[in-house]
């Protein structure tokens, strides 16, 4: 096994916020936070952060009232992040060595995340090399954007057996929905990609490979989902999948049957929100039976895994161009900026993903 042949010390310097009722407005640098104490046993790898993303995972979970955000992640201060790409400094893994570039997200929600100088990775799935293909011309923060929501964008076109179908992609602008626009098109062959955005991101999500686009905010008095009956009435045709990053509107899975095909068909949600009415309408629509007035075509909530080989694969389709994270140039932050980068995401004005630079003289 790979051992430990870089010096890591014992303070970083790293964002850190509170569990509270406004995360966000708590989040400060600490120039002498801990750095995570390496495990005596099993994988784990401590990492040099390079590039970090952030989530809204990262705050909304904090925002949950006591005792949920210490059951889950532990107690304050929190550092945030979950995505990441840097240089292995410390390793038990059998396929690293010291000095190698990686790039993954923590397998669950952690104490000590990836806005940081250093990260803990624990086991063996989190945590790959990038590509020897990689081509040097394009930055290695797009591994920092990808871990994430790539990786969810992935596991919903594969939940949802897209493959050659007709796709609806329900919010196509944000971290998730580029990925899943990309890869429905270039790596899933999907012969129709629909996707709802902003009128404002209509071009952009197209440059992506959507092959049509709604303004969710033009659809009239019926919403989404009557624009959505409407489109398959004048064309002829159903989706074989509807794959929904937003999960604000629930008519757009209680009418889905005007629209998804009754055989074989899947509508995958993994957006939603974190207060009491989300959840409560996520288990209605998981258990409220047809007969008595529930959904009338097959939901799933996707709950991503973190698996190796799916990163891999995702790795290897952005080696070869088909695929990309999408980074604009007014969402890259400091380390000493993280709260306007997270204020900055709240709200909900972001195409792509917002990267943070913690310590890119180490590329």
């Amino acid at each position: 096994m790979a051992t430990a042949a870089s010096h890591s010390p014992s303070y970083q310097s790293a964002a850190q916020l509170d569990a509270c009722s406004d995360p966000i407005s708590s989040i400060r640098v600490n120039h002498l936070a801990k750095v995570p104490v390496f495990p005596k046993s099993g994988i784990a790898t401590i990492v040099r952060v390079l590039y970090a993303s952030i989530d809204p995972i990262d705050y909304k979970l904090l925002s949950i009232p006591w005792p949920v955000p210490r059951l889950v992640v532990g107690s304050s201060p929190i550092i945030p992040g979950t995505s990441y790409v840097g240089r292995v400094c410390k390793t038990t893994h059998p396929g690293l060595e010291v000095g190698d570039i990686v790039w993954g997200k923590h397998t669950a929600s952690t104490k000590f995340g990836t806005c940081a100088s250093f990260t803990l990775i624990s086991g063996d799935q989190g945590i790959v090399k990038i590509p020897s293909e990689w081509t040097p011309g394009r930055g290695i923060d797009e591994f920092a954007g990808a871990g994430v929501v790539a990786l969810t964008a992935l596991q919903t076109l594969q939940a949802g057996q897209a493959t050659g179908g007709n796709v609806f992609i329900n919010g196509g602008s944000g971290g998730v929905g580029t990925f899943t626009v990309q890869m429905a098109k270039h790596c899933f062959n999907c012969a129709r990609v629909v996707v709802s955005c902003s009128g404002a991101n209509a071009d952009f999500v197209k440059s992506l490979g959507a092959d049509e686009v709604v303004d969710y905010r033009s659809c009239g008095n019926e919403g989404l989902s009557g624009w959505l009956s409407e489109w398959s009435r004048q064309t002829g045709e159903m989706f074989d999948v509807i794959i929904d990053n937003v999960g604000s509107d629930p008519n757009v899975y209680w009418q889905c049957h005007h629209y998804l095909k009754a055989a074989g068909s899947r509508y995958v949600q993994v957006g939603g929100g974190m207060d009491f009415g989300s959840f409560a309408m996520l288990a209605k629509k998981m258990l409220w039976p047809t007969v008595i007035g529930g959904g009338k075509r097959k939901f799933q909530f996707l709950a991503t895994q973190t698996k190796q080989e799916d990163f891999q694969l995702i790795g290897r389709w952005m080696a070869e161009g088909k695929i990309k994270t999408v980074i604009e140039d007014d969402n890259r932050f400091g380390l000493a900026d993280v709260g306007k980068a997270y204020m900055k995401l709240d709200s909900g004005r972001i195409r792509g993903k917002i990267i943070i630079q913690i310590d890119a003289n180490n590329e």
